[in-house]
């Protein structure tokens, strides 16, 4: 995947220029950076919900995001969420929810459920899509340290899995640095990225 930016701007405020990222397939990237300099952006960038920059994404494939907030159907039930969402059938979508230890959940409805487990039901949904291309942004942020380790741990188990790209955002170093084999970082001052 090659993600080529030569400027992305709202109004007179340029978020992101001269930007060129190449992701392999099954790589694990972590974007870390300050917040408001543009990693959101870029992720809503690849996954072609803003068209609105300069430049061009080729070679993503199939892609699947997960964000921060859940973004469930909340009149359909967490079952539902994964088959209409992306096609898989219920026994697909019940073999994601006992991957991510929620079975007990498939008639139950999003309301009722905690922060971290409306999140483990974005996971799988991701992955019952099948992804080439895996973008999660913050999915594990404002969970406790417990809770974000269990996450991290089912999401490196479900990648072994089944295998894609995955693009995270985060602002937790530990975190990058756990899950991710390469760490790029947006520098606030010049707006280059920098790899490690």
């Amino acid at each position: 995947m090659r993600v080529e930016i030569t400027r992305k701007a709202y109004g007179d405020a340029t978020i992101l220029r001269d930007f060129t990222l190449e992701v392999a397939p099954r790589e694990r990237l972590a974007l870390t950076g300050p917040s408001g300099i543009g990693k959101s952006t870029l992720l809503r960038i690849i996954a072609g919900l803003d068209t609105d920059f300069e430049g061009q994404v080729t070679g993503t494939g199939r892609i699947a995001v997960a964000f921060q907030e859940p973004t469930l159907l909340p009149w359909r039930s967490v079952r539902d969420n994964l088959t209409i969402a992306t096609g898989c059938t219920a026994r697909q979508a019940d073999d994601l929810l006992t991957a991510v230890e929620l079975a007990h959940t498939a008639d139950r409805f999003p309301g009722t459920l905690s922060l971290g487990q409306a999140r483990r039901i974005s996971l799988a949904r991701a992955f019952a899509a099948k992804p080439d291309t895996l973008l999660l942004d913050e999915p594990f942020a404002s969970l406790d340290h417990a809770v974000s380790a269990r996450m991290q741990d089912l999401l490196l188990t479900l990648l072994d899995q089944r295998p894609a790209r995955l693009i995270l955002v985060t602002h937790e170093p530990a975190e990058a640095a756990r899950i991710a084999q390469r760490v790029v970082t947006l520098d606030n001052d010049s707006q280059r990225w920098t790899s490690a």
